[in-house]
């Protein structure tokens, strides 16, 4: 019989999904064990390690346990958590598409994000829009980003990730999905940093779209890792004396990044340790001390 435990260990081997596909697979998952009366601090701790550089998965987390002291705390969280895709998409068709309809837009990214799939989607129906994007070696989910707005009709235009800021000369902006915010970095998929850097260096601004559920304290970020993946998917057979890493996620500053558009409005990079902060009350608080109980000796820091 198919069990949570199973879909734990299938959320664990998503190396392509967006965070937002993942997020909603874990809230199912969460949902379910509070609906069946199953003890959650293994369950949620589970979950953190099966994702544990995507900050929703352990905001989850810790509002699945804070919800046993205050039944109906997670129903409110996933209510907000499901909407803020669409107000999220409102916000940034506001903020990308300016007031100029006839206007044309050239946007960079990177990897696949539903958020950016969604807003550029969106974004087509009030101007003209192209697209350059990474095609995200080594799962390449940049290509099924690709693939995704060529099938809504939108101009796209592949590069290899090595090639991408070579795109930035006439770019509009460059806009960024995130696994996590944190107080002074956000996380997404490795290349984000030369990227936003490279923009920086042109004057591009370079905007992250996410919703508030990415938001974590510094508390929390303290907790997020990223893994090693396989070598072989870099290289297979690399001669004696050679090392592989494979890391799908890095760490990027705020520095460089212009704003970051949530489903409330658009946030300033000096603003985001306020909300960051604000994203945890004494029960989660709680719930993050028992969350961390065990997470804490998984090893594994983020880098900074």
């Amino acid at each position: 019989m198919y069990s949570l435990h199973d879909e734990v260990n299938r959320i664990a081997g998503d190396r392509t999904s967006g965070a937002s596909a993942i997020f909603e697979a874990v809230l199912s998952v969460l949902e379910s064990a509070l609906d069946q009366g199953m003890a959650m601090p293994p369950l949620a701790r589970g979950l953190v390690r099966a994702q544990p550089t995507m900050g929703p998965v352990w905001r989850a987390a810790i509002e699945a346990l804070a919800a046993t002291d205050e039944p109906g705390r997670f129903a409110r969280f996933a209510q907000r958590a499901r909407r803020a895709p669409a107000a999220l998409t409102r916000v940034a068709v506001e903020m990308l598409g300016g007031d100029q309809p006839s206007s044309h837009i050239h946007l960079v990214t990177l990897s696949y994000s539903g958020a950016v799939v969604r807003a550029v989607a969106a974004l087509r129906g009030r101007t003209s829009v192209h697209v350059s994007c990474a095609e995200g070696r080594p799962a390449l989910e940049g290509r099924r980003l690709a693939a995704d707005l060529a099938a809504a009709g939108i101009a796209v235009t592949c590069y290899s990730d090595a090639a991408i800021a070579g795109a930035l000369g006439e770019a509009s902006a460059v806009i960024l999905g995130a696994d996590a915010i944190a107080p002074d970095r956000f996380f997404n998929k490795a290349g984000t940093r030369m990227l936003a850097a490279a923009a920086a260096a042109r004057g591009v601004p370079v905007y992250v779209l996410t919703t508030r559920e990415k938001f974590v304290a510094g508390i929390v970020a303290g907790q997020l890792s990223i893994r090693e993946e396989s070598p072989d998917e870099i290289w297979p057979q690399p001669p004696a004396g050679v090392e592989v890493r494979n890391r799908y996620f890095e760490t990027t500053s705020l520095d460089l990044v212009s704003g970051v558009i949530t489903d409330a409005g658009a946030v300033g990079p000096a603003d985001v340790p306020d909300v960051c902060a604000a994203t945890l009350d004494d029960a989660a608080r709680r719930a993050l001390a028992l969350l961390t109980d065990e997470a804490r000796a998984e090893g594994g820091r983020a880098e900074g």
